[in-house]
């Protein structure tokens, strides 16, 4: 009889999994991986990937979602001990300095997750529904500067966001398809000061 598997021991394997998953799917790509290439990196068995995931894509699914509850939770406890909304954006910005490995490894998915939504709506209504989340986190910071006196009176907030949005994606996808990274904390401060001019 096998040995029974403990809950924690089972959460670090499931773990151990995704972390395989996210290296093979940033060095390969999503389309060209396979789960035996997952089980090459994760060094486990085949049969232990089908006891925690149904396929590929459920592992692309829950990849996404544990990286998605851990950035948001990570953001949301340092948000929380910031009163200013100035420096609450300013915080947000700067969340991608020092430029890391991880981060870009973890960007290269997340714009495949995007590509591939197009053909899973399952995957669609998970990116929209974090998507909305970070809009709306970034509309109450902005409307909390307004009532603040921190931000101009005649700002549009939805406006400003969507601004707010594409400055952003748009530095990681550069950075992501071989932009010069090197300039990538230069570009992040100048998004900075374009932005903080825009809204003050």
């Amino acid at each position: 009889m096998a040995p029974r598997i403990s809950e924690e021991a089972k959460k670090a394997r499931r773990d151990h999994l995704l972390e395989a998953a996210l290296e093979c799917f940033s060095s390969k790509g999503y389309y060209a991986s396979t789960v035996d290439d997952i089980v090459r990196y994760a060094n486990l068995s085949k049969g232990s990937v089908y006891n925690y995931f149904e396929s590929k894509e459920d592992i692309f699914i829950h990849l996404l979602e544990k990286k998605r509850t851990e950035s948001m939770e990570h953001l949301k406890e340092k948000l929380d001990k910031i009163d200013s909304p100035t420096k609450k954006l300013q915080h947000w910005i700067h969340e991608d300095i020092p430029y890391s490995l991880n981060k870009k490894k973890f960007m290269r998915v997340h714009i495949e997750f995007w590509l591939y939504s197009a053909d899973s709506p399952k995957l669609k209504e998970i990116l929209s529904k974090r998507f909305d989340t970070m809009v709306d986190m970034t509309i109450a910071i902005i409307t909390d500067g307004k009532k603040r006196g921190e931000f101009r009176q005649d700002l549009d907030v939805e406006q400003a966001t969507a601004m707010f949005w594409s400055l952003h994606d748009g530095i990681w996808l550069h950075a992501v398809i071989g932009y010069d990274v090197k300039k990538l904390e230069s570009h992040i401060r100048e998004m900075e000061n374009v932005f903080m001019a825009y809204i003050q």
